[in-house]
């Protein structure tokens, strides 16, 4: 029962976390509205763009030179081109991770049982939340510190898919057990054959989950690659405009990855 409790908590919970070869840090708050981008050190706004072009500074809309204008506008327009990038990534880990379920569950406990249907049910409840936290029009809240806004560049996912499922699995631990039961009597009680039948489909199981997970490792680089973008526009903006130098919003480290072949 250990390796099928490991395998889908490992498969679903990581699934919804972001692609490894980033480490993408926040070091300050982030609101995106359709009329502006807000920049916040806990719960006081540092600095604003507005309309996408306007830089405003602790409450004073800056007069800006050609280049300072170019850079600010760069910079809103790339993180605006990360929102949806964020929205697929969360989506389609939602997804792998359903799969992950179905084809653990159904293969210990049968098509249709209840710990598949229940965890179905809280996953497409996690995909709608998404969904409608993303909805055009909405602000978007990043690393705010509002218990009502959720870090979705975070642990948000991993923490609450890897709660959903072990929730589930406590509530039917007594059907696990009896579907464990029935594979050691199919083993005629040979508990080497047990083990080696559980292997087995923990094997098939990763085989299967390999090869779903190859679109998620490929928009795990494309998120990659554009937050880096987002990176290297705030350390521009910093770099031309002295009033926001001080601010660091995002940072991201890659591994792995030729610098040189993401330049802007």
């Amino acid at each position: 029962m250990k390796i099928f409790i490991a395998s889908v908590l490992s498969l679903a919970a990581g699934s919804a976390a972001a692609h490894n070869s980033c480490n993408l840090e926040l070091d300050a708050g982030l609101r995106i509205t359709d009329h502006s981008i807000e920049f916040y050190d806990e719960d006081k706004q540092t600095y604003k763009i507005v309309k996408d072009q306007y830089l405003v500074v602790n409450g004073q809309t800056l007069r800006l030179t050609q280049s300072q204008q170019a850079a600010v506008e760069h910079y809103a327009a790339s993180i605006r081109a990360a929102v949806p990038e964020v929205r697929g990534m969360a989506l389609e880990g939602i997804d792998l991770a359903i799969e992950a379920i179905t084809i653990t569950f159904d293969g210990l406990l049968g098509d249709k049982n209840q710990v598949s249907a229940q965890l179905m049910t809280e996953l497409n409840n996690v995909k709608s939340d998404v969904n409608r936290y993303f909805t055009s029009g909405n602000p978007i809240s990043f690393n705010r510190g509002n218990k009502d806004t959720p870090d979705f560049l975070g642990k948000y996912f991993e923490t609450r898919v890897e709660r959903i499922v072990e929730t589930s699995v406590q509530n039917s631990i007594g059907s696990i057990m009896i579907a464990m039961g029935k594979e050691v009597l199919a083993s005629g009680g040979n508990m080497e054959a047990f083990e080696a039948r559980m292997n087995k489909f923990g094997e098939q199981m990763d085989a299967q989950m390999n090869a779903k997970a190859a679109g998620m490792e490929a928009r795990g680089e494309r998120l990659c690659s554009t937050m880096r973008a987002v990176d290297a526009r705030e350390e521009q903006l910093k770099h031309v405009v002295p009033a926001v130098a001080p601010f660091n919003v995002i940072h991201v480290n890659v591994s792995d990855v030729d610098i040189a072949h993401h330049e802007i």
